[in-house]
């Protein structure tokens, strides 16, 4: 049985999202959509931090300099850990006033791929794909999106994955020039007690793992699509995996509170040990913070 260990054990999150492992620094950043606030956690000596933002955030990307990403409804934030000063470097186009960013992620590319969402229980297919590049453009390439998440690359960049959660799929795309998708194919179709694919991190070997959400379970999805394990997590409300820690074999997993559930563990920042590394993130290609 895999050792899971709770982070900050005196701390809940209500929705934990976006862990993110800064390898340079050697912490983990992650968001609470919930509370509007960005966390950074030293896992070895337990320092935490966190800056609160007047608009709701869902996501975040570490650059080449030591800004990091912040992706909010106006667009991506670039804020500067050392002293928490922060500026709005990305702008979008405005979103109506129930939609939000959901999963996002710095590609291969060193663009911000980011999905949005209605923010409601009720939501349809009004979400799309941004791509954000360094210059400035932000281009759409995919839409009629419910809930977007799941985003990863395979190791040539060629292949982006993306899970619909209330579909329970991962489908799969051709990238092309500027982040054109092509060749829509489905990768994984997750039963219904594997839980409903959420966030996602690819290990080194080239497995997805992506959070199963009901279910409490990380699921590590084989290159050919069939599930090859699963770690359980004491909390049915996982969100997101992240990689990292010195050897990047330290899996870090978020998780939300579901309104009305008497559920203690919920809303918690977890780890485990995973038998194989995984992959550094990526950068988005600006230097320095540019505030």
């Amino acid at each position: 049985m895999t050792r899971i260990t709770r982070l900050l054990p005196d701390t809940r999150f209500g929705l934990g999202e976006g862990p993110v492992w800064d390898d340079r620094a050697q912490v983990l950043y992650f968001v609470d959509i919930a509370a509007r606030a960005l966390h950074r956690l030293d896992p070895e000596t337990g320092a935490h931090t966190s800056w609160a933002f007047d608009e709701k955030i869902s996501c975040l990307g570490l650059t080449e300099g030591d800004g990091i990403l912040v992706s909010g409804q106006s667009g991506l934030w670039l804020l500067n850990p050392a002293d928490g000063s922060r500026a709005l470097r990305f702008p979008i186009p405005a979103l109506p006033a129930d939609m939000r960013t959901n999963d996002g992620k710095v590609g291969p590319d060193g663009c911000f791929w980011v999905g949005t969402m209605t923010d409601s229980d009720t939501r349809g297919p009004d979400g799309f794909l941004m791509r954000i590049a360094p210059d400035g453009e932000v281009r759409v390439v995919l839409k009629g999106l419910t809930t977007p998440n799941g985003l990863g690359w395979s190791a040539d960049g060629a292949r982006l994955y993306y899970a619909e959660t209330r579909d329970r799929t991962v489908d799969l795309f051709d990238v092309g020039v500027d982040g054109a998708l092509s060749n829509r194919r489905r990768f994984a179709d997750i039963p219904a007690d594997c839980g409903r694919p959420d966030g996602a991190a690819f290990d080194a070997e080239g497995h997805y793992w992506v959070a199963g959400i009901d279910a409490g379970r990380v699921n590590r999805i084989a290159p050919h699509g069939r599930i090859a394990s699963h770690v359980d997590l004491p909390t049915p409300m996982v969100t997101m995996p992240c990689f990292g820690g010195p050897d990047l074999r330290t899996v870090f997993v978020t998780s939300l509170i579901r309104k009305g559930a008497d559920d203690p563990q919920a809303g918690g920042l977890f780890s485990f040990r995973a038998p194989v590394a995984g992959r550094l993130p990526h950068r988005f290609k600006i230097r320095g913070n540019l505030i």
